[in-house]
């Protein structure tokens, strides 16, 4: 019988071939991983959808409804209590008075941070459109707002890329 020669480390040679080719392969699969994990990032930064990160128009909506205003802020009305804003824009539909409508421009502006709207506000039988006349909408909503008056304000909006 033929005995195999030990190696310093006590490993024998057959057994330290293999080794060094699992340890290569070893490493080999580690840098295949980090090239891969590098390569995603790179394509979902380039690629991803600008949903996940842009404005959303159901936030927008939510944040509409609960805002509360002093008419005499934004109106031609000498009015100091505060009111919810959808009262003031239906306010502003039924007389015509364009200040309000300014204010909710100014406050989409805001949200949408430089992505297009359009909104559209129908209350009875006054409307209005605010925003560009053509979104391609990736994110949009519609709601129906009680106006302590009586009625509601019906709003739509669309917000594109």
């Amino acid at each position: 019988m033929r005995r195999r020669k030990e190696s310093p480390r006590g490993v024998q040679g057959d057994d330290m071939l293999k080794d060094s080719r699992g340890f290569t392969a070893y490493v080999d699969a580690i840098a295949f991983m980090a090239i891969l994990l590098m390569a995603l990032s790179v394509i979902s930064v380039q690629f991803g959808t600008d949903g996940e990160n842009g404005p959303n128009a159901s936030e927008a909506m939510d944040a509409i409804s609960a805002a509360k205003v002093r008419p005499a802020d934004i109106t031609d009305l000498d009015e100091g209590a505060v009111v919810f804003l959808t009262d003031v824009l239906a306010y502003s539909l039924a007389s015509g008075d364009g200040k309000p409508l300014s204010y909710l421009e100014e406050f989409l502006d805001l949200h949408c941070r430089g992505h297009p709207y359009r909104m559209e506000l129908a209350y009875g039988d006054a409307s209005r459109t605010i925003g560009v006349e053509d979104v391609r909408t990736y994110s949009g909503a519609e709601s129906e707002f009680p106006v302590s008056l009586g009625g509601k304000l019906r709003a739509s909006l669309s917000i594109g890329l």
